[in-house]
């Protein structure tokens, strides 16, 4: 059996995502937005300036 890592596009295509999303209030392309700025932070990049504020918080 081969174990294939799902891309971030096959989690938010994924049928399950739709009312997890939904019930958390996020929409893919925020969710997208979320993790990619999430994975620069880890990899000790710069997040850009428009991005740097949290909306949310």
């Amino acid at each position: 059996m081969t174990m294939i890592e799902p891309t971030l596009d096959d989690l938010l295509e994924d049928e399950l995502m739709a009312p997890v999303m939904r019930s958390a209030g996020i929409s893919a392309a925020e969710l997208r937005a979320k993790l990619s700025e999430t994975a620069r932070r880890l990899a000790g990049k710069p997040v850009p300036a428009a991005r740097q504020h949290c909306s949310s918080c």
